[in-house]
């Protein structure tokens, strides 16, 4: 059992505010007048931390007296995070939630336990249903969303380890799943009627292909092959979804972009939207399809914003730009120095500004060399190369983990 794993189960994984800034559970069900004064002095015993244990057997007995009343459940889940107890706090909250259907303090946290512990699809289907029952909560669509595409990537490597295997009946169950999940991708739909012939269901795999067609997205004055997208993993699949076809765009991109670029470092490392940002001023993404990922790689100091508040997202990312962002990225991730020596560049001297970073993604063999043994710090970046350097780092990022 790695350190990290440890780590886990010892600590709830959820960043908790102080007790302070949590919100009182009566704000989501009626307090009885009877018992309106023993319930206050219920939450301000819960909020100044002394004595949990005391509490939770007043909770308890209030609990007794008001079988239906959820906030004491509530209180309860709240202790059990702060103790680092996230399936006692899970529970709670699952109680909560049975008295009050629309406890939305109960289904954000199940939502976030749930993507915290990487159950991602259950997590997107509570923060569907938390929206429902709270509208101005549409903050959250980011990260339903995040949720939605980590569980296809997961149900799809399940599915490939599966189909691997020669487990075909499991490896179908696993690209069904996927497919509830995001019902309109086509190409998913080409890769279970490929499984389907391999189980012999040739009814079945012609159904399939024939829905894939179907949603295949056609644009004027472009013809798509049949084998357009075999090159996609199922990694791609699952990271990507419905915006497969963005994906394409940027991989076959001669020069990729400063907003192509923090798309994909979004998708990539999707846990870099949790860490702690410094929001910047950008004047220029109004109009940019990436405008959130720009916001976050700005605000992580990944790509910084120029003097001017201007992001540019269409100049292009030169290889110097690439290397200074994944070096950058290797740090926020706390990623181990490389302990390999540094790689000799003739066209990049020690005293460069750029060299500490350059050597760094050298170092842990995220980007290379040119063909003359130069870096080429000011060539551009095409888009297959820096798919395949957050692809690298992906991987060293990875392997760190276990």
């Amino acid at each position: 059992m790695n350190a990290l794993l440890i780590g886990f189960l010892l600590q709830s994984l959820l960043l908790l505010p102080p007790r302070t800034a949590m919100e009182n559970p009566a704000a989501v069900s009626e307090v009885p007048a009877k018992i309106s004064k023993d319930y206050d002095k219920q939450w301000a015993r819960f909020v100044s931390g002394r004595e949990d244990a005391k509490l939770v057997k007043d909770l308890d007995n209030l609990l007794k007296k008001q079988k239906t009343f959820d906030p004491p459940l509530t209180i309860e889940a709240y202790i059990e995070l702060y103790k680092g107890n996230d399936a006692a706090a899970r529970q709670k909250f699952v109680q909560a939630l049975s008295l009050n259907s629309k406890n939305r303090i109960a289904i954000y946290y199940l939502a976030e336990l749930a993507y915290a512990h990487s159950e991602y699809a259950r997590a997107t289907t509570l923060y569907a249903q938390l929206m429902s029952v709270d509208p101005s909560r549409s903050d959250l669509e980011p990260k339903r969303q995040r949720a939605l595409l980590l569980a296809t990537e997961e149900m799809l490597r399940s599915a490939a380890r599966a189909e691997g295997e020669n487990r075909l009946a499991e490896a179908e169950q696993y690209y069904r799943q996927a497919l509830s999940i995001v019902p309109n991708e086509p190409v998913l739909h080409g890769r279970l009627a490929d499984l389907l012939v391999k189980a012999n269901k040739r009814d079945e795999a012609d159904a399939e292909r024939k829905r894939a067609e179907e949603l295949a997205p056609r644009r004027p004055g472009r013809v798509r092959t049949p084998d357009e997208t075999k090159t996609d993993t199922l990694e791609d699949l699952g990271r990507w979804g419905s915006d497969i076809e963005l994906f394409h765009r940027i991989r076959s991109a001669e020069a990729i972009t400063r907003e192509q670029l923090a798309i994909l470092i979004v998708r990539y490392f999707a846990q870099v939207t949790e860490l702690r940002q410094n929001p910047q001023i950008v004047t220029d993404t109004q109009d940019s399809p990436a405008r959130s990922e720009i916001q976050t790689v700005a605000g992580l100091g990944l790509i910084e914003p120029f003097a001017n508040h201007t992001f540019e997202p269409a100049t292009p990312v030169t290889r110097g730009d690439l290397a200074v962002t994944l070096a950058r990225l290797i740090r926020l991730l706390s990623l181990s120095p490389s302990s390999a020596r540094p790689v000799a560049a003739p066209d990049l001297a020690p005293a460069n500004a750029q060299y500490p970073e350059v050597q760094l993604v050298l170092g842990h063999g995220v980007m290379m060399l040119e063909d003359p043994g130069s870096f080429n710090a000011a060539g551009v970046v095409s888009g297959q190369e820096a798919v395949r350097a957050a692809e690298r780092l992906l991987h060293v990022f990875q392997q760190a983990q276990r």
